[in-house]
């Protein structure tokens, strides 16, 4: 069976990338102050970090691709694959995953996966699942694979204006939490968003994390690695060794961007670290994508 995978920008790969792979890509949208981009294919990391460095109170939003580009993307292979696998951002953070499941319906063809996930962790389950199909395990096992691993990770924003301005914290809650230097934790677990609990200072909050992960994982950490996705924070270098004398060196660290998607509403700055365990299958494939510290 000939399939063609098709990925979001919420994977975190630009156009360029995800055609190296030799993948489709679909990119979501978000408009900055009135004018509209699209994500992985005209703005990326930097650029938005650029623009909010100038303007964090300026107006930012994001939505779903449009269904012209849906269409447009899928059609180019209808002839030519027997299967067209589109992965989109978590069904629990945006209509997305909704409107192509509408979209295409009447299309046996296409098969939208029900996306619990988004950033690196749609990347593992892509490259798992290419793995199984060209090993010549049926689709409808191979599919699979996207129910599993559905890893929590911990996300720190180090502004609160995004969270503020998105209304999911008020502005005297962060003037509250700027003068007591409280940063609010938030768990990415089975696909939601939801908050895992408060921090002291920023670096602080980042350690504690690590440090916790790291307890639970130190006494197995066959093919696991710590991944720090990031929306352009400046302070990398220091928290990365900070990370690395928690973990005693003992695992490698890769650091990869925090796509646009997610963070035009956490604010650049925000941090998300997982430890994460890499088949060694897809393991250079994987780590292509990312940067080795």
């Amino acid at each position: 069976m000939k399939v063609k995978i098709i990925v979001d920008s919420s994977s975190g790969l630009t156009e360029a990338q995800a055609n190296q792979l030799g993948w489709g890509f679909i990119p979501l949208q978000c408009q900055l102050d009135g004018k509209n981009y699209l994500i992985g294919k005209e703005i990326f990391i930097k650029d938005f970090a650029e623009m909010w460095n100038k303007n964090r109170k300026m107006d930012a939003a994001t939505s779903a691709s449009s269904p012209a580009i849906n269409e447009q993307v899928v059609s180019q292979y209808l002839e030519e694959y027997d299967k067209i696998l589109i992965y989109s951002i978590s069904k629990h953070l945006s209509s997305q995953n909704s409107f192509l499941i509408t979209q295409f319906q009447d299309n046996e063809k296409v098969f939208i996966v029900d996306s619990k996930k988004l950033s690196f962790l749609i990347l593992k389950d892509l490259l798992t699942f290419e793995e199984e199909i060209k090993n010549g395990i049926p689709f409808e096992e191979a599919i699979k694979i996207f129910d599993e691993n559905n890893k929590k990770l911990i996300l720190i924003p180090q502004f609160n204006d995004a969270l503020v301005k998105g209304g999911r914290l008020s502005k005297a809650a962060a003037v509250v939490a700027k003068l007591l230097k409280i940063v609010p934790l938030i768990a990415f677990d089975n696909g939601k968003l939801e908050k895992e609990g408060i921090g002291r200072v920023f670096t602080k909050s980042l350690e504690k994390t690590v440090s916790e992960m790291w307890s639970q994982n130190k006494d197995n950490i066959k093919n696991k690695y710590l991944f720090v996705a990031h929306a352009e924070n400046q302070m990398i270098d220091k928290l990365i060794e900070s990370f690395r004398s928690i973990i005693n060196d003992e695992i490698e660290i890769y650091s990869i961007d925090l796509p646009v998607d997610i963070s035009v509403h956490t604010g650049i700055g925000a941090v998300c670290v997982s430890i994460v365990d890499i088949d060694e299958k897809i393991k250079d494939k994987f780590l292509h994508y990312c940067k080795k510290w």
